[in-house]
């Protein structure tokens, strides 16, 4: 931090043990010493915009997440007679489908009730801009405007990932956690290409959302053709298509 010309501000600084519900029963911790300061571990902690619980698993984050967006849903349908589709359209891209599209990698392999919840959101945006009833069927309204529905658009963010990474565009640190599968002596028909190793996994619970284990699952059941494309726009394109057939075919 000296080097960078940082100041550590010792009554800001926050301690978060992250772990299992067990490993946490097992913990002693009561302070940590920083400088003058003796900082008590806390639940939560917030960082790049997002909120790191104990445990993991991120129930303050996507409720931080739906607070946001739904006051700017309301607020947005207090105005809505006002507005046409498509800047209706623009409004719920800029405050919320930012919000459920910020950090959402993060989100994988949540269970389906908290995902649910981001989903809710999603779908009464949608029925805002097409100025729908509350409770008519959202499916065929969100493949018209083109969304992706919420689990979907985290797969995707995390196959993009995986694809800058493999083409050394993405930092060195998340480069470091892929490995190409080596190619066999003999090539095989079968044989898929540009595949990846995919670790084991020792939690159900938090080893398989480990981006070390999710992405290259994620990634070794793309098809053949797009997993060996080169170019970025033409991977985006092919992903979203292939995530739309998968969603609403």
């Amino acid at each position: 931090m000296a080097e960078n010309f940082l100041c550590l501000n010792d009554d800001k600084t926050e301690v978060l043990v992250i772990g299992s519900k067990s490993a946490h029963q097992k913990l002693n911790i009561p302070f940590i010493t920083i400088g003058d300061e003796n900082i008590v571990p806390s639940n939560t902690a917030k960082n790049i915009g997002f909120i790191f619980d104990h445990v993991m698993d991120c129930k303050k984050q996507v409720n931080a997440i739906c607070k946001t967006a739904w006051f700017h849903l309301r607020s947005i349908g207090k105005i809505r007679q006002y507005l046409d589709k498509k800047a209706t359209e623009q409004l719920i891209h800029a405050f919320v489908s930012s919000k459920l599209d910020i950090n959402n990698a993060l989100l994988y392999g949540l269970p389906d009730n908290l995902l649910s919840k981001l989903q809710t959101i999603q779908n009464a945006a949608a029925r805002l801009v097409m100025k729908l009833p509350k409770h008519c069927h959202i499916t065929p309204t969100l493949a018209e405007l083109h969304w992706l529905p919420v689990k979907k658009r985290i797969n995707c963010k995390i196959l993009l990932i995986v694809f800058k990474a493999l083409h050394q565009l993405a930092p060195a640190y998340i480069r470091d956690l892929l490995h190409l599968k080596a190619s066999p002596a003999r090539s095989l028909r079968s044989t898929a290409r540009n595949m990846l190793v995919v670790p084991r996994s020792h939690s159900v619970k938090y080893g398989d959302r480990n981006f070390r284990n999710a992405a290259p699952i994620l990634w070794n059941n793309l098809p053949d053709d797009m997993r060996l494309c080169e170019d970025l726009d033409i991977f985006k394109r092919s992903l979203k298509t292939l995530m739309f057939r998968e969603a609403y075919d």
